[in-house]
Parts: structure tokens; C-alpha cells; sequence
């Protein structure tokens, strides 16, 4: 999750139930094949999960897991922990 591009797409997901794969592409800012192997990575550690569309079997949606967004509300919490701790 410590890697800016994780952690975009991280953020990108928490407030949606999934995100297609091209949207995700415009808000993270990244090439198709980088935002691929970061979405691979994610998937091999259970913190997303990725499925076809419905309505269209080329275009993929990427949700978080409920085990990854647990994980990412916990690192947002010790994020702002040490954000406070070092503000005094």
C-alpha cells in the first residue's frame, strides 16, 4: 500500500463499490500497462478484486475486497496517527 500509485488506486475505490478499469486509468494517471501490474499485485494480496462488466466482457471492474478496505481504512488511520504525533 506504501506505493503512490497503490495507494491512489486504493484511494480511487474506497468511496465506490468498483471502477471500471478505464476510468481508473484517467484518475490515477498512469499507462494501461503500469496500472495493470499494480492491479495485479493488489489482486495477488487479496486487496482487490477483478471481475468482468456485465454489459461489456472486454471492459473490467476493479473493487476493493472487504479484507482490503479494512486494510486501507487501518492504514489511513496510522497515517493520520503519525501525521497528529508529528504536529504535537
Amino acid at each position: 500500500m506504501h506505493e503512490p500509485v497503490r495507494l491512489a488506486v486504493l484511494a480511487a475505490l474506497a468511496p465506490a463499490d468498483y471502477v471500471d478499469f478505464s476510468a481508473l486509468l484517467r484518475l490515477v494517471g498512469v499507462s494501461k500497462s503500469a496500472l495493470s501490474k499494480h492491479v495485479s499485485a493488489l489482486t495477488d494480496a487479496g486487496v482487490v478484486v477483478v471481475a468482468n462488466s456485465p454489459t461489456d466482457r472486454r471492459a473490467r471492474r476493479i473493487a476493493l475486497t472487504d479484507a482490503g478496505r479494512r486494510s486501507f481504512d487501518a492504514y489511513l488511520q496510522r497515517l493520520d496517527e503519525i501525521v497528529r504525533s508529528a504536529r504535537g
